[in-house]
């Protein structure tokens, strides 16, 4: 499905929005992180709205990174507008991942059926097991090279 379309001196262009995205994101130097691209609403002065990370970067930068992706994309006949976004910290990630959620609910399993003492040996051996299975890793990914 086509995101959005232009004609162009050189004819009509058809741009999904995954090629979009890629595209933008080919021409952003590395260390950016995309959010989004969206279509601007009509009272902006912009086709696209592309929501982009900033990592605490200095207001230079992120001017120059605006100017250079709007000089990219001005031969497709598209006006973008940078918004900047500060990436989430903290802990709220970790509580929204299924996976910490499955092991606080196994905590609690293995607490209820073997008690604190069957608890401590699952720990204590499944913690073992996992050092054990790391350090073979990376020995054999030091001996391949």
């Amino acid at each position: 499905m086509y995101f959005l379309w232009r004609d162009t001196p050189d004819g009509l262009i058809k741009i999904s929005h995954e090629g979009l995205f890629d595209f933008a994101d080919y021409v952003l130097k590395s260390g950016f992180r995309f959010y989004s691209i969206t279509l601007a609403p009509k009272e902006q002065d912009a086709d696209l709205m592309i929501v982009i990370s900033d990592e605490d970067l200095k207001t230079e930068t992120k001017k120059q990174v605006a100017e250079h992706l709007s000089e990219v994309l001005a031969p497709l006949g598209i006006r973008a507008s940078v918004i900047w976004a500060s990436p989430e910290r903290g802990m709220w990630p970790l509580v929204q991942s299924p996976y910490t959620w499955a092991v606080i609910a196994s905590c609690v399993t293995v607490i209820i059926t073997a008690g604190f003492n069957g608890f401590f040996w699952t720990a204590f051996w499944g913690a073992a097991a996992w050092f054990a299975i790391k350090g073979l890793v990376w020995l054999a990914k030091k001996i391949r090279s």
